[in-house]
């Protein structure tokens, strides 16, 4: 081959490389968060699909729990090591990290990308700490659900009663048909949220709201609290030995195998009985109140971006990315809650979703749940109490009043 030849040839390769296109490497970021059951990490490959197809590069950190992936997630920021995002719950469970400056203001992105106004003013209140925006919602749930077994309240020959006098009677014929009247997780945060759950369903709303939204001691004090405490107590009567330590999911489980009767928990439940086959208003119903008195108690998965070098390219993407409309829709199909975003279209696909967007636009219904309402410390402290109480068989409930008394006055709101 003569040397004119070869020249052109190194010329023409150079200019083939020249001008080919330079495939830009993908936009890491890596994801906390503790959403592992099988509905919800389903809900999550929405959100890292989404992400892919926009030109990033997922990298999921799921951990078991929300405390364990919390506690890993601050830990890692604390280090300086910080993942691109880490899921909380929206209100003040973040704040600490925002006020020592741990965390990326998202108010640019917000504006830049238009949905900071997209949002209730209530969630945009509570994922803002100083006028400065912190998290990302990907979702509004509410905790105050019940869903029950279709098949086990026909073999029992029950329905759900319309009032809170009639609720006992019908869990005393789940029981001597054979079922577990109630399928129960015993963790503390279960406890928890049966006992505000429980509290709506009795009417005491007020009770609610002295005590999770204004901190009243006052109300602890009062003949109803005294009487829905014991009647919290005797439920304790209603569930099975292998409640303690059982994870939601598979309390979740009892309920769509046909072994319990029903389930007080958050929307994301109906994810695990759609996942499983089951039909809502065919296989289970779902509840909100008894005889229409229906409350929402509202949280919000967030994303809150740690701040650090290098990770701006990812985070702008991935605020993009799970602020999406389109996305929110698609992630929500799947976890059972509705868009954070007002403007998504999202047409409620079952009943018990229909039921959910009922109640956020009705008047007096939506409330906040005490994750947002009050600080983290007065949160962790009246879990702690209740804990206690629902697991000291021999705690009155005078003393469960003191007890709740010593959590709120300990605390700051």
């Amino acid at each position: 081959m003569s040397k004119r030849v070869t020249a052109y040839l190194a010329f023409c390769a150079a200019a083939i490389l020249a001008t080919s296109p330079v495939r830009a490497e993908p936009v890491k970021a890596e994801v906390m968060h503790w959403l592992t059951s099988g509905s919800e990490a389903a809900a999550m490959k929405v959100l890292s699909d989404a992400y892919s197809k926009a030109g990033g590069q997922w990298v999921d950190n799921a951990v078991p729990d929300y405390d364990s992936a919390i506690a890993a997630g601050t830990t890692a920021i604390l280090n300086g090591n910080p993942p691109a995002a880490l899921m909380f719950n929206a209100g003040t469970q973040f704040q600490d990290l925002a006020q020592q400056g741990y965390l990326a203001d998202l108010s640019g992105y917000a504006s830049e990308q238009k949905w900071a106004d997209a949002l209730p003013s209530s969630l945009r209140e509570a994922i803002t700490y100083e006028g400065k925006i912190f998290g990302l919602p990907i979702d509004v749930q509410s905790e105050s659900w019940v869903f029950t077994s279709k098949a086990a309240f026909a073999k029992a020959g029950v329905e759900m009663p319309t009032k809170w006098d009639d609720f006992f009677p019908m869990l005393d014929k789940l029981k001597a048909a054979g079922f577990v009247p109630i399928a129960h997780g015993g963790e503390s945060w279960q406890e928890l949220e049966l006992f505000y759950t429980v509290m709506m369903f009795r009417g005491n709303r007020d009770l609610y709201e002295g005590i999770f939204i204004k901190g009243d001691e006052a109300v602890l004090t009062t003949p109803e609290f005294k009487e829905f405490s014991e009647d919290f107590k005797k439920l304790t009567n209603y569930i099975d030995p292998g409640a303690p330590g059982r994870k939601w999911n598979d309390a979740a489980a009892m309920v769509i195998q046909g072994k319990a009767g029903m389930q007080f928990m958050g929307d994301w439940a109906k994810s695990e009985f759609v996942a499983a086959g089951q039909k809502p208003g065919v296989d289970f119903d779902c509840f909100l109140g008894l005889g229409g008195n229906e409350n929402y108690v509202m949280i919000s998965d967030v994303f809150v971006l740690p701040g650090g070098k290098g990770l701006e390219a990812a985070q702008k993407l991935l605020s993009s990315t799970i602020m999406s409309p389109a996305v929110q829709v698609e992630f929500n199909k799947v976890k059972g809650g509705l868009p954070a975003r007002i403007d998504a279209e999202n047409a409620a696909t079952d009943v018990c979703s229909a039921k959910g967007q009922a109640a956020t636009r009705a008047a007096g219904v939506l409330v906040a749940g005490p994750e947002i309402s009050m600080s983290a410390d007065r949160y962790g402290s009246i879990m702690d109490a209740i804990s206690q109480y629902w697991n000291t068989p021999d705690m009155t409930a005078d003393m469960f009043i003191e007890t709740m008394r010593q959590a709120i006055r300990s605390t700051a709101g």
